[in-house]
């Protein structure tokens, strides 16, 4: 009986001292956790960095201004951060191989720094606009 008792007062022994390897303080620093990009979502690469909601509003101004009259700035701002906002500026309709087409520009200032995507929107049959090509986004 003896035996038993030093191997289980060597166990809690062992055991105290591993119980709080899993605990940490509020005040230590926390393993980082690398996050993996979403994939795009949306209709230019500039914008995949927007969260869903400004992500929407900018979406929602490039669907208006590829509907509306070239050369008017159709403007969005995002209203939890003053700093993220943005415009797109669709020019004249032309036909490419029987589609009605359109060049346009559409900028974003994500936290107050810009970047420019110039892309062609081809009109769909179902009334939606799907960019022809991606180019690449220009930081300004």
């Amino acid at each position: 009986m003896a035996k038993s008792t030093v191997t289980l007062f060597g166990l809690v022994l062992l055991a105290v001292p591993l119980a709080g390897c899993g605990m940490t303080s509020g005040s230590e620093p926390q393993p980082q956790v690398a996050t993996v990009a979403p994939p795009p979502t949306s209709n230019s690469p500039i914008l995949d960095a927007l969260d869903p909601a400004d992500r929407a509003q900018a979406e929602q101004a490039r669907a208006t201004a590829l509907n509306g009259k070239a050369k008017v700035s159709v403007d969005w701002r995002s209203p939890n951060n003053p700093l993220t906002h943005g415009n797109v500026v669709a020019g004249p309709l032309t036909d490419q191989n029987g589609t009605q087409c359109r060049q346009y520009s559409q900028t974003v200032y994500l936290n107050g720094v810009p970047s420019i995507s110039r892309l062609t929107a081809c009109h769909q049959p179902d009334g939606s606009w799907a960019n022809a090509a991606a180019a690449p986004a220009a930081n300004t």
